[in-house]
Formats: structure tokens, sequence, C-alpha cells
């Protein structure tokens, strides 16, 4: 079965595309209200928070924008086809290119590298690409590239665009040999700059390991793991290495059981459409775009997780970002008249956060990228060949974006309701308040002031020694006590040696005292005092 990105009328003898199988139908009653408001008011229901910005970028020429994506360092790329339109003879009723009725590759510069300001720094991609479709670009800032007319998958490395920058600027040309390109040496032969890692056979249509058919998109893993989703015809996903080698595939085609009940189950693609990653979560997402519903499977063996799908949003999602918990779409004509916008979802509580489009809506938006911090948003629209800028919280900046804000159960953001009229004569709230916070802080300023000098003087006191610590008081009660016992004052005098003690002698040490009488030498021999007299 095939599936264009060109308008109805203009498929020719093709198949009949899934709009033509009988969609399900959601009961009313699933709705959320805010789901009731958007679809009974197209006009309405509209984020304020999420601003457009109408000059960014708004003097590009371009063809249909079918990818963007942003680089490591915040610049925006678009891949776009220039003078060529996907409409019902670019390809046979075996999904093959008509290379020859198509005039060979791209001439114009397909991908365009555009600043914060929107203003283009870097464009390459002339006589390289066929059809257009897909482009992502890594952390590393490689650029990963689906063609559907090639059936191919194409890695351009950041390091050879960055050594190359200078001549793919320039405006020269190469000499083409019309409907001569059969295989990717004679594409790239000329070409200045070359892919790293071609996946799949040029212009050949297949189901196995070695080919794609009409591949959509690229997501790609920090570790060098990346996904393909392939496509509009095989309806799968399939996981490579680094290398570019299979490690797992998942997914089939619809039948019509599948189209006929209300939820189809999560192995049934209805055009795998874009992918988008969850790192921090091991997910990947999956837009089944002709399904109405964005599948979340588990990155690292393809399990299938949760569905997120509102009737709000209508029976066909195109794109699909993931940032902080949260999903950005993009949907597309359904058949219902469903309005053409972008969405937020959260992916916790499964509620539409915030709705948002240019001025006039938008014309076929078929791919959406997002910042790391969810706050810029970029669409690319088919019909109207443009990419557009949308930014959250421009309008009031001291709230948090709408779009960060949880809604619980059936509640929802009322973005009708006026602020209410202030009365001049009587004292605000908002006064009252002020006044309350400014005593609170005089307070809080002069007990810390006391504080200060109550440490200082305690402080100043301990190294005086005039205070006391609860410990050395209880010491000195202790040792007091001790000194009124009696055996304690007995063993202090036993115990203690006293100088002036020890230079006495002892009474009781006869051998130590003098025993001769006090008397002279001649009181005891009288003969020698009558010698002296005489």
């Amino acid at each position: 079965m095939e599936y264009v990105d060109d308008n109805e009328n203009e498929r020719g003898p093709l198949p009949p595309p899934m709009d033509s199988i009988p969609h399900r139908h959601i009961p009313a009653g699933n709705l959320n209200p805010f789901s009731k408001e958007i679809l009974s008011n197209s006009q309405e229901g509209l984020d304020p928070n999420i601003v457009w910005d109408s000059k960014w970028a708004s003097n590009l020429h371009l063809g249909q924008v079918s990818a963007v994506s942003i680089d490591p360092e915040g610049n925006v790329a678009i891949f776009h086809r220039g003078s060529r339109v996907w409409d019902g003879g670019s390809f046979d009723r075996d999904n093959k290119f008509n290379v020859v009725n198509n005039n060979g590759p791209i001439k114009q510069n397909t991908i365009i590298l555009l600043d914060k300001a929107g203003n283009a720094i870097l464009h390459w991609g002339k006589n390289m690409f066929y059809m257009p479709h897909g482009l992502t670009i890594d952390h590393l800032g490689n650029y990963w590239i689906t063609d559907v007319a090639m059936h191919q998958v194409f890695k351009f490395e950041a390091a050879d665009i960055e050594r190359n920058k200078e001549a793919l600027m320039s405006d020269s040309s190469f000499d083409i040999n019309v409907g001569g390109f059969n295989t990717n040496e004679d594409l790239f032969k000329n070409s200045i700059l070359k892919p790293r890692l071609i996946l799949g056979k040029a212009f050949v249509p297949g189901n196995d390991e070695d080919t794609f058919c009409k591949p959509t998109a690229v997501a790609v893993m920090k570790n060098g793991d990346f996904f393909v989703s392939d496509g509009y015809c095989n309806s799968r996903i399939i996981k490579f290495n680094a290398k570019g080698e299979w490690i797992l595939t998942w997914g089939r085609s619809p039948n019509l059981q599948d189209s006929a009940i209300l939820n189809p189950p999560p192995n049934s693609f209805a055009i795998p459409h874009a992918l988008a990653l969850a790192e921090d979560l091991g997910y990947i997402f999956v837009a089944d775009r002709e399904h109405g519903r964005v599948l979340c499977f588990f990155a690292g063996n393809g399990t299938f997780h949760k569905e997120y799908k509102d009737q709000a949003i209508g029976k066909a999602i195109y794109g699909v970002a993931y940032a902080k918990e949260k999903l950005f779409l993009v949907n597309g004509p359904d058949g219902f008249n469903s309005p053409m916008r972008g969405f937020i979802l959260d992916i916790n509580t499964d509620q539409i956060l915030s709705q948002f489009a240019p001025k006039g809506g938008m014309a076929r938006p078929h791919d959406i990228a997002v910042t790391a911090d969810g706050r810029e948003i970029f669409v690319v629209e088919l019909d109207s060949n443009r990419v557009s800028r949308f930014i959250q919280g421009r309008n009031n900046p001291s709230k948090p974006p709408v779009s960060d804000l949880k809604l619980s159960g059936n509640s929802a953001p009322d973005y009708k309701t006026a602020p209410l009229p202030i009365d001049i004569n009587k004292p605000s709230d908002k006064s009252s308040s002020s006044f309350l916070g400014f005593s609170l802080v005089i307070f809080i300023v002069v007990l810390i002031v006391i504080c200060l000098i109550l440490a200082a003087v305690v402080t100043r006191c301990r190294k005086r020694g005039c205070l006391l610590t609860s410990r050395r008081r209880m010491e000195w009660d202790s040792e007091k006590k001790q000194n009124l016992k009696l055996s304690s004052l007995l063993e202090n005098k036993t115990g203690r040696k006293f100088k002036f003690f020890d230079k006495r002698p002892n009474k009781r040490d006869f051998s130590k005292l003098n025993t001769e009488p006090e008397t002279s030498e001649d009181e005891q021999h009288p003969e020698n005092s009558l010698t002296k007299i005489i």
C-alpha cells in the first residue's frame, strides 16, 4: 500500500491510502474538557505562553520542508526538497522511484543550517538526494538522513562537514548525467561530501536486513546504537549498532481487522513516520501516523510500554519530539477537519498540556524538534514551505509556562479568565504582604544581632575564667565533699610532706640526740682550770 506526502488529488492511480479505510471512533466520554473546547472551536485553546516568532527565518526560499533537527550548538538544520514535489508519478506500484521522469537528483542545496537568530550559516546537499524525508543530528553533530526515493539511510560525520564547510558554501555545481545514477558510487563520485555510512541499496525497495522501503526517520543513542523507522511500505522499526549491524526489529503492516477495532495492537504500524528518544528513561517513541497515536517502547529490547492518543489531536500524527518528560507532537490532515497544530503531552498523566500554532494555522506540518529544556520548538510544513519557531514563557516570564503544569484528572487551564479589577481606595493584598514581609525581615535581623552580642560576651567571660562550666563545677563540688571526710583529712596529713618537718629531728630517735651534758671542758676537769689560773 502506498502513502505519499502530497495532496489527495495528485496521487494518480495509486492504491487507496489509509484514510480510505474506515477510522475507529472514540466515544465523546473519553475526551477531557480541554479536548472538547478545542474541537468546538478550532481558533481557540491555543496556549498564550507559547509565542510564534513570525520573523525568524522568514526570508528563506524553500521547497517542501520535510525535516528539522537541532545540532549540539543550538543551530537548527532543515531538510527540504527544493523544486521537487512528491506526487503520484514519483513511484511506480512496486515502490520504485522514477529517476528519469524526475530528472536526476535535486539541483538545489537541500540542507540549510540556521543560527539561533534564523540566519543561514551553512547550506549543502545539492545533487546528492532525490526525495528528502528524515533528518536527525546526533549528540556529536553527525547528520543522519533518510531518502525515500533511494530507500536508504546515510550518515555524514560532523568532522567532514566542518572540514569542507567553505567548499560546501560555494556556488559551484556538478555535471549531472541525467538518469545515470544507479549506485551510490555514481552519485557521490563527484560529491565534495561523502557519507561515512550507507544502509540499504540505492533505488532498490526491499524487506530484509539489507534493504529498506521508503525509510522515514532515524533516532540515535549516545552509545552509537540507532533506530530506523521503515516506513511507508514495511511498517517496522529496526535497531542497529554503531557499525550499522542489525540488532533487532519489530512491527508489521496493519490489516483490515486492525483498522476495524478501536485499539490496534501495538506492533501494528500504519506508517511509523517519526521517532524520538528519551534516553534518560530508556524509551523510544514512534509516531504511528495513520493510527493517530504515539507508541512507547523500551529502547533496549523493543518491548511495548505505553500508548498515547487523544481525539483532540485527530487521526494522524506526523512528528514527535521529546524533552523533560513531555511529548511534542504535530498532527496532519486526517479527513475529519481536525485543526493542524502542535501539541504538548505529559507522558505521566497522558494529558494535553498545551496547543500552539502560528497565526493563520499550519499547512500540513511534517516534523518537529525541541531544545533540551523544552523552551524552543521548531516545526516545518510541507504546503507553506516554511520553518516556524515557537518560544515558551514569552508572555509571562514570571510564571512557569503552561507546558510545565501537570493536569490531574479532568482539570485544564482556563485561558479565558480575566484578572479581577483593583480598587485603588482599598489597600491591596500585595501591599499588606509586602509590609508583613518587611517586618519579618527586620525581626530576623534584630534577633541575629542579639545572638551575636551574647555570643561575644560569653566568649570573653570564658577567656577570663569568670564562667564555670557545669562539668567543672560538679568536679569542684565532689572534691569539696571528699575533703570534709575525716579519713580524707588523715590521708592528706600522712601523705603530704612539709619541708620544715624534714629539717627537725625526730624526738623519739635518741641516736640522733647529743647525750653529753651541756657543760664546758673546764667544768669537767677542774684541775685544768686551776692550772690556767696559776
